[in-house]
């Protein structure tokens, strides 16, 4: 006889996986965790900056990059500091309508609530909006940037396999295709890949910073977007995006 689960049972479950924090990228997952999120069902990965505020300086000049693979950049220069540049990066999620960057080092967390505008307001340690008067704390999204143009250059993470002479990298949480560009660090690249992998053909995950180009198809007409690496950061065995390590921690 099958059992059945009390109905609070039933819905403490429910609710438990709806306030989940979210991996939020322009892949498959882009979507907010429920339907009444508002401004956070937008596409969030890009880039916002702006000046902000500043108790002891003339204003701190932040550029905040979401990237589609569920990880972040935050760069800030304090105008007017003898020691002015701050740079800290790790995994950002959404809940509803806050964007979480997950600390890095000694540094708090930081939440952004999305506007309507798709700008990013500040929150306050207690998940308020920043509020002094006639000081603004929102960053502007930088409509024009794209983080795949050609001459882009940027951190990737991702799956790489390399087989039949034919190097290819998919990115962690947009799933957008690479080719490898001969040049750049590919001959490297393709050395690591047999000392790393598990099994020949076998993907493995690889952090890269790489300049985005495109080339002439090996088969057909047409181009294709590739990546120019100038340096490996990370390779590992298992293929395994952040998000997905985020899923599996929470099930």
């Amino acid at each position: 006889m099958p059992r059945l689960f009390p109905a609070a049972s039933v819905l403490f479950l429910l609710a438990a996986c709806q306030g989940r924090e979210q991996p939020y990228g322009t892949g498959s997952q882009n979507n907010a965790p429920d339907k009444d999120a508002g401004a956070a069902t937008l596409p969030l990965a890009g880039v916002y900056a702006d000046t902000v505020p500043c108790n002891d300086c003339q204003g701190i000049a932040t550029r905040l990059t979401l990237k589609p693979d569920s990880l972040y950049e935050l760069q800030e220069v304090y105008i007017g500091r003898p020691r002015p540049e701050n740079y800290r990066r790790g995994p950002w999620r959404v809940r509803g309508q806050v964007v979480t960057l997950e600390p890095s080092g000694n540094d708090p967390v930081r939440r952004y609530q999305v506007e309507p505008n798709q700008e990013l307001r500040l929150l306050d340690a207690d998940g308020k909006p920043m509020q002094t008067a006639g000081r603004d704390y929102t960053l502007q999204h930088l409509a024009a940037t794209d983080l795949n143009a050609p001459g882009t250059t940027r951190e990737f993470t991702g799956r790489y396999t390399y087989l039949a002479d034919a190097a290819v990298f998919v990115e962690c949480g947009s799933d957008r295709r690479y080719a490898i560009a001969s040049t750049g660090l590919n001959a490297q690249l393709q050395r690591q890949y047999g000392t790393t992998r598990q099994e020949a053909g076998k993907p493995v995950f690889l952090r890269v910073a790489a300049t985005v180009a495109s080339q002439p198809r090996t088969e057909g007409t047409g181009t294709e977007a590739t990546l120019q690496v100038a340096k490996i950061l990370e390779m590992k065995p298992d293929p395994i995006c952040p998000q997905d390590q985020k899923q599996a921690f929470q099930k």
